[in-house]
């Protein structure tokens, strides 16, 4: 097996960089490299050296099999210039490591047992996380939630297979055929229950969607200057100004939220460019997960919209028309007056907080669809069927459901996991 080297921590300039090596031969390449003996586990303060250069540094040898990857492993925390890191991996190189794969690392822990493929993948939602949600979702799949409840999938699937196989291998012990019926739709509860929170899911990787929407000067880039907190778009007094949509993520109350402002949309004798502007602004219409109806105070003109959208009503411009609706929120953009509870009514009307209701969220699109696979073939069996051919279907469920657990996958499956991860990951 060979030994592998990559540098753990992100390239450029900081106060640590850390250089990681892997395998048989960890102990005896670092030690080629370092002033003083490596202890096991602990922290030893010495000199890195290699061609041209020494650095102050500290290594820690981390036995086989407790160590993050279940092979013998030693990291080396040197400072953090990128080309001082490059150097100490490329010593390590000339005393026979081998550069890493991305997600090497990562990979052979999961080959040797100290964590599971769900786990692995998640660990890449863990680096990305941007919001707080993202992040407490993807450290539920890694504490391990999600391979839990395919497990007991994976156990409960084999479970109606023996006992379909039993009939089938000694059918003259059994008086009528038995299919385990209410295990197969538990199974299909379980995985469809599941699947239920992948667009929430989506929300919670990709950001809720949150389209401001209104008639010409209603009053919307105003707004979305404030929501966002930045001067973003253009704003002016003449119908028509916002011809694009312009988009600004903000995160509120740990949820990533993307606002888009539009175009104002009203009919008549239109230019071209205000024609295509409404036309992008119905199309992010479809594609929002919240309409955010932006309704001048003073005018009260309601742009058509659809009502089966999940949408908010604000009526902006209240420092002008204090006396609204109150099938909305009075705001005003210009004095910042309640803007910050439209952005806690946005939060509370997403579901884009896995807290919520205790859900754990689907956010992986590769296990997302092993899983719809797995439910379909479940829903296609017939009680008509033969037994042969649902003892067929129920392995071939199995199977999908294996891809995510790790106990059905294939070389190539790894490979396209672990190539999305960095070279010291």
């Amino acid at each position: 097996m060979r030994t592998i080297v990559g540098i753990a921590t992100p390239l450029g300039f900081g106060g640590i960089g850390v250089v990681r090596i892997s395998g048989e031969q960890a102990l005896p390449i670092a030690q080629k490299m370092f002033s003083r003996p490596l202890k096991p586990r602990h922290a030893t303060l010495g000199t890195v050296h290699g061609t041209n250069f020494t650095d102050t540094a500290i290594a820690i040898y981390f036995p086989a099999p407790h160590s993050f990857t279940g092979d013998d492993v030693v990291e080396i925390q040197a400072h953090g210039g990128w080309h001082l890191v490059n150097r100490i991996m490329q010593t390590a190189v000339t005393y026979g490591a081998t550069p890493a794969e991305p997600g090497e690392f990562t990979r052979n822990a999961v080959v040797n047992g100290k964590m599971t493929l769900t786990q692995a993948e998640s660990t890449l939602d863990m680096i990305n996380a941007e919001s707080d949600v993202e992040l407490q979702n993807a450290s539920r799949l890694q504490a391990g939630e999600l391979q839990k409840i395919l497990t007991q999938i994976e156990d409960a699937l084999v479970a109606i297979r023996a006992e379909i196989d039993a009939y089938l291998d000694y059918p003259e012990d059994l008086d009528t055929p038995t299919v385990p019926w209410p295990a197969i739709k538990q199974v299909q509860t379980t995985l469809n229950e599941l699947l239920a929170t992948v667009r929430n899911g989506q929300m919670i990787k990709q950001g809720v969607n949150v389209c401001l929407i209104g008639c010409p000067n209603a009053g919307k880039s105003s707004l979305f200057n404030a929501l966002v907190q930045d001067n973003r778009s253009i704003v002016t007094a003449i119908a028509g100004t916002t011809t694009d949509t312009i988009s600004q993520t903000i995160t509120h109350h740990g949820v990533k939220i993307n606002f888009i402002d539009t175009a104002g949309i009203r009919d008549g004798d239109l230019s071209p460019i205000e024609q295509q502007g409404i036309a992008r602004a119905k199309a992010s219409i479809k594609n929002a997960d919240l309409l955010l109806i932006v309704v001048d105070a003073t005018t009260r003109a309601l742009v058509d919209f659809p009502t089966t959208k999940p949408h908010l009503i604000v009526y902006n411009k209240c420092d002008l028309c204090p006396d609204v609706p109150t099938d909305g929120i009075a705001v005003s953009a210009k004095t910042g007056h309640n803007v910050n509870r439209v952005l806690d009514t946005i939060v509370q009307m997403t579901t884009a907080n896995p807290t919520a209701n205790g859900v754990l969220n689907l956010t992986n699109e590769r296990q997302i669809n092993e899983l719809r696979t797995a439910a379909d073939i479940l829903a296609s069996i017939k009680p008509t069927e033969t037994l042969d051919k649902i003892a067929a279907n129920i392995t071939l469920a199995l199977a999908h459901v294996g891809k995510i657990t790790g106990s059905n996958v294939d070389e190539k499956t790894l490979d396209e996991i672990f190539s999305k991860f960095c070279l010291g990951k």
